[in-house]
């Protein structure tokens, strides 16, 4: 039985290492890579962030977006991607109510992220990656995680003008996807087409079928 979303993912690295992952408008990434690249991100977040803490993302969607979520996964954290035409004041109020001590950027956002001046460390994704891996650090923090940890935080729209974060296990992403699986009959020879942000809840369908199904 599949308990976390890394499960699926490693699960279809192994039968597809090769087969193309996720792919934006720069570059793409196969399976085998995106588990890699996500551990080495995970290896360097291990030592600065706490289990079950919230990591959040301020990037464009992309390839290097979904490998730092997979690494605060791999990490025994959850991820929270933040809007980049937000306000800088609705932006530190989402990283207040995450209470995160980290948020991952990267080079092309870095000095956008800095003036927002927000209560967290910021590091970059590119700096991450280059981190050597730890499989050590990565089997001690996998062995604690079970599948009510949280996976993703989403913030509403914020209707009465406070945005308010709601927490998605792993457990109710796998259900969910599973369920979607069967209802659509989804196959590894779909392409899904990613309309929907990373910070709307939508985007799930299209990041977690892929990872299930080698899609």
């Amino acid at each position: 039985m599949n308990n976390l979303i890394l499960d699926y993912m490693e699960q279809t690295a192994a039968r597809l290492p090769e087969k193309t992952a996720f792919a934006d408008e720069q570059t793409s990434i196969a399976f085998a890579a995106l588990v890699c690249r996500a551990k080495k991100v995970a290896s360097a977040l291990i030592p600065l962030v706490p289990p079950r803490s919230v990591v959040g993302f301020y990037m464009d969607k992309g390839v290097e977006t979904v490998v730092g979520f997979m690494g605060a996964v791999y990490a025994g954290c959850a991820y929270s991607q933040l809007n980049l035409r937000h306000p800088a004041p609705r932006v530190r109020a989402m990283l207040e109510t995450l209470d995160t001590p980290i948020v991952v950027t990267d080079r092309a956002h870095l000095a956008q992220l800095e003036d927002i001046n927000p209560p967290a460390r910021i590091l970059l994704i590119e700096e991450l990656e280059e981190t050597p891996l730890d499989e050590d650090a990565l089997s001690v923090v996998r062995a604690q995680m079970i599948d009510a940890d949280p996976l993703y935080v989403n913030f509403t729209s914020g209707s009465t003008g406070t945005p308010k974060g709601i927490v998605i296990s792993h457990r109710a992403i796998l259900d969910f996807t599973d369920w979607l699986t069967d209802f659509c009959g989804y196959t590894e020879h779909e392409v899904f087409g990613n309309q929907s942000p990373f910070y709307f809840d939508t985007s799930c369908k299209d990041l977690y079928q892929t990872l299930k199904l080698g899609a």
